[in-house]
């Protein structure tokens, strides 16, 4: 099993979203894997209460840490504080490598994806 603990993805500006008085208590975990394995992710991480895949993005070039140079996707998990232990087990138990990313505010998230404001 091989895992990457934190990748920086190119191309992902470093962004502070404006903060309110009343802040999201969801957050988004960007995960990296095979394409092949991205459907199993998906329906283990479907499984766990309040979380689940709300964005997936293929990647153009192969995952350099993982073991082959096969098509990579990055999901991005939308997720509770509390169940971010879950969603770790889930996919360190359904796919064999990865690369676990950043953990972003929910509102971060919405403004790197372009909403300026998070809404």
């Amino acid at each position: 099993m091989a895992y990457a603990a934190y990748r920086e993805h190119p191309g992902v500006p470093r962004m502070h979203a404006p903060m309110n008085n009343h802040p999201s208590p969801f957050y988004v975990l960007d995960v990296t894997v095979c394409c092949a394995d991205a459907l199993r992710v998906r329906r283990s991480i479907a499984g766990c209460p309040d979380a689940g895949v709300v964005r997936c993005e293929p990647l153009l070039h192969g995952c350099c840490s993982q073991e082959s140079d096969a098509p990579c996707v990055r999901l991005m998990i939308r997720l509770p504080l509390a169940r971010y232990a879950d969603v770790l087990h889930r996919l360190i138990e359904c796919v064999p490598s990865g690369e676990i990313g950043r953990l972003v505010s929910w509102r971060e998230h919405l403004a790197r994806c372009g909403l300026r404001h998070g809404h």
